[in-house]
């Protein structure tokens, strides 16, 4: 395994400001060494344990916005910009999406976090695939929301229609979310985003997730055409007693396009309760 040199943080007590964005909770930001980056994060809330939420590709903190203000009622909730993408900067070449998941190790380490509950969406779920696998006494429990990690067919006809499902609004699903899409995209620019569609495809994570220990949710937008559904189906069948939620009528953000199912879901499951009642 890559050696992570030291890490720290800054702000031992950060400033707390608060947001209409976060529906008026007070946000605390940090800003954690990781060498030999400097990672941005927001916390929220506070409690024994702690939930963490790892965006995906092109993404940032906001695109958890609609879920914290419930997550942060009973939970500690942070919030990181991923390598390169937010405001978290790159610092040489991208990594890769194994090296992410060790980087967000490290940045737990940095936070003194114990074991945590990870929701990873899209990129954020592939990455969190590994760190459950690498790092099993980190989770306590996983949430993977559209992820990405299973390889598509790359036959021309595939890619054809891959390009086809990437044009708004049938990927992305609720228009008023495109703003900050965009916003993220613009600020990661295009170098980055190629580099991270890269580390996506060139990874398959089927072979990691018979080894999941933590129990796992799975979470899923019924319209996603990016991540088809299948490939959901595939990660329930794979991680051991995984359980599967399709969200009707959502589409590649989940998490955005049905903000109060998906929150209920999450925080039942956290809770070790039925999802059904």
């Amino acid at each position: 395994m890559t050696r992570i040199p030291r890490s720290g943080t800054r702000n031992a007590r950060p400033p707390v400001r608060t947001s209409t964005r976060w529906g008026g909770l007070p946000a605390r930001p940090h800003v954690t060494s990781v060498q030999p980056y400097e990672v941005h994060s927001l916390e929220f809330g506070s409690g024994d344990e702690a939930v963490v939420l790892v965006h995906g590709l092109s993404g940032s903190a906001l695109w958890w916005s609609r879920n914290v203000q419930a997550l942060a009622a009973r939970y500690r909730v942070l919030v990181p910009d991923l390598i390169g993408f937010g405001r978290t900067r790159l610092a040489g070449p991208l990594p890769t999406i194994a090296r992410v998941a060790e980087l967000l190790t490290a940045w737990m380490d940095a936070l003194d976090l114990g074991p945590v509950h990870l929701v990873g969406h899209s990129m954020g779920g592939q990455i969190s695939v590994h760190l459950a696998a690498t790092f099993p006494e980190r989770l306590r429990k996983l949430v993977l929301v559209d992820s990405a990690g299973i390889p598509r067919p790359l036959h021309p006809r595939a890619l054809v229609r891959a390009a086809f499902s990437l044009v708004p609004p049938r990927t992305w699903g609720n228009p008023l979310f495109l703003p900050t899409i965009a916003g993220d995209a613009l600020s990661a620019g295009p170098r980055t985003l190629i580099r991270a569609t890269s580390h996506i495809l060139r990874d398959d994570v089927r072979p990691l997730l018979p080894s999941i220990q933590a129990p796992t949710l799975v979470l899923w937008g019924e319209r996603d055409t990016l991540l088809p559904v299948d490939h959901a189906r595939e990660f329930h069948r794979m991680i051991p007693d995984a359980k599967l939620v399709i969200l009707r009528g959502a589409a590649h953000n989940a998490m955005v396009d049905r903000p109060r199912t998906f929150n209920r879901l999450v925080l039942r499951f956290l809770r070790g309760e039925d999802l059904d009642a």
